[in-house]
């Protein structure tokens, strides 16, 4: 099967190849034909920009499957401010009240994750699916094609793990570990953070760089 979804793949390329190479000659051809066909590419690239520059917004986009999962569309290059979004993002997560719901693989405690918005092409057999998968899908772990989280370590952009505050056990406190391109970046730890409708003390944070801090005085695993 696999095979001849290749064969088929392949065939389609050439088609489009060879169609492409037929339409460059016959515009190529005629002057005002190529005239018309640079004008539309110069508006395209310009449209592109502009769209690129002004209308992509970062997004947080919460996942179907694992109300802790977010994915980041995106994702501002600035990480001042893309820590403060991941941050502010924590804290309205508690504030919802969601803390139950399906768990990846392997994880244990509270924890809340957060990628890049990645989504391969839609002809795409030899790629994985991108993260975008688990928006809708939960982790495929042992079947033919396996679909895992951490196969995407390098679209890792931060993790939470949290447990009840030692001196309130009505408040939660926890760590946030920012990564960028597979690779740790910084920790910072949350304070006396309320959940749903409880009012929260001040909400104190710290950085921590590369030290780990635990505020919670318990064990919290790592993905």
């Amino acid at each position: 099967m696999e095979i001849i979804l290749i064969i088929s793949l392949l065939l389609v390329l050439t088609g489009i190849l060879f169609f492409l190479i037929r339409l460059s000659k016959w515009v190529l051809r005629n002057k005002m034909r190529s005239r018309a066909c640079l004008a539309l590419l110069v508006v395209a690239l310009v449209g592109l920009s502009v769209h690129h520059l002004f209308f992509k917004n970062m997004q947080f986009i919460q996942s179907e499957v694992y109300p802790d999962l977010y994915l980041i569309k995106y994702p501002e290059k600035d990480q001042k401010v893309l820590h403060q979004a991941i941050r502010e993002n924590v804290i309205k997560h508690l504030n919802s009240g969601v803390l139950r719901g399906k768990k990846r693989a392997y994880i244990k405690g509270n924890s809340i994750f957060f990628y890049k918005y990645y989504k391969a092409l839609p002809f795409s057999i030899f790629q994985d699916a991108g993260t975008a998968y688990f928006l809708e899908n939960e982790e495929d772990l042992g079947g033919f094609v396996t679909e895992e989280l951490g196969m995407y370590s390098k679209y890792k952009l931060a993790e939470f793990y949290y447990a009840p505050c030692t001196t309130d056990g009505a408040l939660y406190c926890g760590e946030i570990r920012y990564s960028n391109e597979g690779d740790f970046v910084k920790s910072e730890s949350l304070f006396n953070l309320a959940i749903a409708s409880k009012t929260a003390k001040d909400v104190n944070a710290h950085v921590i760089n590369p030290a780990f801090d635990d505020p919670t005085g318990s064990d919290m695993s790592t993905d």
